[in-house]
């Protein structure tokens, strides 16, 4: 099947009109995005409101467009490109729509559906415990008497409303604690202990998000878990951007 042309929506003021900082940080991401075999649409002020097909859009601070499907699209203005939490969240949510798009919405089944949800329980748990519960809910109880493209745009709305608000120390740590729990019976007392007191470390903000992360990454390098490798949490966005959790 022929996959659907994705976009990423630049406002053409400030393709041109910014400093050099900024025009070095956007121009990697428009590289990264087009490797990822993604458009770069440049709209004009006049037609911000018009129903393009883009699945994320940088603009001017304080600029917005509305989305013609009734879900949040991920947003960002051309400074946010220098705040690391801010632009982590914005890849996050652009990239978490296209895959979307291209697992669910080009193949909609409910195959497709539980699949998708499964690679994304741990990074839904991040962002959101309370939007965590009910997806979950949601894909268990899928019903034979809804159609399935309501089905999916219902979820792919709850999704974006998930994904809408950045998540905080607390949430990344209740999701790091929970992967960890994979590694109960592989690691000795001191490992475990050493892997819960890094996660509390970073929650108390002594240490930032990469050294739990990397840790949790190093024992799944040595007890390969098939569940957790394809986790979504692990890669929500292209390597490029990996730096940003060394910031976060």
């Amino acid at each position: 099947m022929e996959r659907k042309v994705n976009y990423l929506g630049i406002s053409s003021e400030i393709m041109s009109n910014s400093g050099h900082q900024l025009q070095e940080k956007l121009a990697l991401l428009c590289h990264t995005i087009k490797d990822e075999k993604i458009g770069i649409m440049q709209i004009e002020p006049q037609n911000r409101d018009y129903l393009l097909p883009i699945y994320g859009y940088i603009g001017k601070a304080g600029d917005s467009i509305v989305s013609p499907s009734n879900f949040i699209l991920p947003q960002l203005s051309l400074e946010q490109l220098l705040q690391p939490i801010i632009l982590d969240h914005f890849l996050t949510q652009f990239f978490t729509l296209f895959d979307y798009q291209q697992q669910v919405s080009q193949s909609l089944s409910k195959g497709a559906l539980i699949k998708f949800h499964s690679r994304y329980k741990y990074l839904i748990m991040a962002y959101s415990q309370v939007a965590y519960r009910e997806l979950g809910r949601y894909i268990a109880n899928l019903s034979d008497e809804i159609s399935l493209d309501e089905i999916a745009s219902k979820y792919q709305q709850k999704l974006m409303r998930a994904l809408s608000v950045a998540p905080n120390r607390e949430g990344q740590t209740n999701a790091l604690m929970h992967m960890a729990g994979y590694f109960k019976r592989d690691l000795s007392s001191q490992q475990k202990q050493e892997m819960s007191q890094t996660i509390l470390l970073y929650r108390q903000g002594v240490i930032p998000f990469s050294k739990p992360y990397n840790l949790l990454q190093y024992w799944l390098s040595v007890y390969p878990d098939d569940y957790l490798i394809h986790q979504r949490y692990f890669s929500p966005y292209p390597q490029a951007f990996d730096y940003l959790r060394e910031q976060l």
